[in-house]
C-alpha cells in the first residue's frame, strides 16, 4: 500500500533499521501520552498538584522533540547505542522522579511508570544494563523520598516510602534477570534467522550451480533462457545462443587423467567467466558442453565475443606434467527469433557446432537463419 506522507515524513525511507527505531521510538511517544492523560486525570482527582502536570508536559515534549530530531538526523548512528534505549529509560526514570515530587501522598501509581519504562529494556538490554537502569531508578526514587522530607514532608510517610522502595528493588530486580533473559532469547533467535537465511542461500545457491565449475547447471540455465525469452517478446531485444565444446576431451581424460581434465573444465569456466560481460551468462549443458547466452546484442556482435572466447581459451597454459597440454574449442552459434521455442534455438546452436567440429574444430560457426533456408 502506498505510504501517507505523515509516514514519509516520520520514518527514514532509505534505512530498514533506522526506520524500526524510529518505530519503537514513537511507542515510547504513545506511552508518554497515555501516562500524561493518567497524571491529568491525578491532578483532577486532587491527587498531584498542577505546577506537576505542567511540569512533565514541558518535559516530555522537549525530551521528544530532541530524541525525534536525533534520529531524524541520523546523529544516533554515531553512538554506541543507535537505539538510544538506555538514555530513553534513564529519562523516563527522571521524568517520573519529576512527577512523583509533586503527588500529594499517593506515589503508586507513579511507581507502576517505572515498570513501563524498564518493558522498553526489552528491545535492546541485557542484564547488565536493565541493572544500571534499575540502579538510576532506585536512586531517583530515593532522591525523592529526602526531598519529600525535607520540603514537603506533610505529604508524605517515610517509611511507607521506604517499604515502597524495598519492594520496587525486589521488582526491578526481577525484571532485570527476566528481561536479560528474554533479550538474550530475542539475540539468539535473530542470530539463527541470519544463520538460517545463509543456510537458505547456500543451498539454493548449489541447487542452480555445477558443482566443478561453479557455474550455472543445465536446470537453471534453461529456467534462464525461458525468461529471456519472455524479455525478448516483451520488449523486442534480441539474444543469442551459443554450444561451446571442449575439443578431443576424452583424449585429454585418457592421455592425463581425470583430475586432469576437471582442471581444464574448471580453467575454461574462468576463461568464459573473463570474457564475457556482465549481462551474459553461461552454465555447464553437460560434459564437457558449455551454453552461453549473449544478451542484447546482434549476430555480429556475439560472433566477434565468442572469437575472443576462442582465442582465450587457446591460449591457456597448464603446469606440471601438463604442461605439453593445449587446449582449443569449437562454438557453434544461433540468434535466437522472436516466437522461436528455446528448445529451436538450441538445436540451430547444435547444429552449427557440429559444423564447426566437421570443419576442423577450434572455430566458431553461426547457423543459418532460419528465413534463409
Amino acid at each position: 500500500m502506498p505510504q501517507s506522507v505523515w509516514t514519509r515524513w516520520l520514518l527514514p525511507q532509505d534505512n530498514i533499521k533506522q526506520a524500526l527505531r524510529v518505530r519503537r521510538f514513537l511507542i515510547s511517544v504513545g506511552v508518554y501520552c497515555f501516562c500524561l492523560l493518567v497524571v491529568y486525570l491525578s491532578c483532577r482527582m486532587g491527587l498531584m498538584r498542577w505546577e506537576g502536570f505542567a511540569g512533565i508536559v514541558i518535559i516530555t515534549t522537549a525530551i521528544n522533540a530532541l530524541l525525534f530530531l536525533c534520529f531524524r538526523t541520523g546523529l544516533n548512528l554515531k553512538m554506541h547505542d543507535p537505539s538510544l534505549t538506555s538514555l530513553q529509560m534513564y529519562l523516563g526514570a527522571v521524568v517520573t522522579m519529576y512527577g512523583m515530587y509533586f503527588t500529594n501522598g499517593s506515589r503508586g501509581v507513579m511507581l507502576l511508570f517505572y515498570v513501563v519504562v524498564m518493558l522498553f529494556g526489552s528491545f535492546r538490554l541485557n542484564t547488565a544494563g536493565f541493572l544500571r537502569v534499575s540502579l538510576v531508578i532506585l536512586v531517583s526514587y530515593f532522591i525523592d523520598i529526602l526531598l519529600l522530607k525535607n520540603y514537603r514532608p506533610q505529604s508524605i510517610h517515610v517509611n511507607a516510602e521506604l517499604i515502597q522502595l524495598c519492594m520496587l528493588a525486589f521488582i526491578l530486580l526481577i525484571i532485570s534477570v527476566i528481561g536479560g533473559q528474554i533479550s538474550a532469547l530475542r539475540q539468539k533467535l535473530a542470530a539463527s534467522k541470519k544463520e538460517l537465511a545463509r543456510s537458505v542461500e547456500l543451498i539454493s545457491e548449489i541447487a542452480i550451480r555445477d558443482e566443478l565449475t561453479g557455474l550455472y547447471n543445465r536446470r537453471h540455465l534453461l529456467e534462464l533462457l525461458e525468461f529471456e525469452s519472455k524479455r525478448s517478446l516483451r520488449d523486442g531485444s534480441s539474444f543469442c545462443l551459443a554450444l561451446l565444446d571442449i575439443d578431443h576431451f576424452k583424449k585429454v581424460n585418457d592421455t592425463y587423467g581425470h583430475p586432469v581434465g576437471d582442471v581444464v573444465l574448471r580453467a575454461v569456466s574462468t576463461s568464459m567467466n573473463l570474457t564475457l560481460r556482465k549481462t551474459e551468462f553461461c552454465g555447464r549443458y553437460g560434459g564437457e558442453e558449455f551454453l552461453i547466452v549473449l544478451t542484447q546484442t546482434t549476430s555480429d556482435g556475439a560472433a566477434s565475443a565468442m572469437e575472443r572466447l576462442r582465442c582465450s581459451i587457446e591460449e591457456l597454459r597448464f603446469d606440471g606434467d601438463c604442461c605439453d597440454l593445449m587446449v582449443t574449442a569449437s562454438i557453434g552459434l544461433a540468434k535466437h527469433e522472436q516466437g522461436e521455442s528455446i528448445e529451436t534455438t538450441i538445436s540451430r546452436a547444435d547444429a552449427a557446432l557440429y559444423q564447426a567440429k566437421q570443419g576442423g574444430r577450434n572455430r566458431v560457426v553461426a547457423a543459418v537463419q532460419p528465413d534463409c533456408e
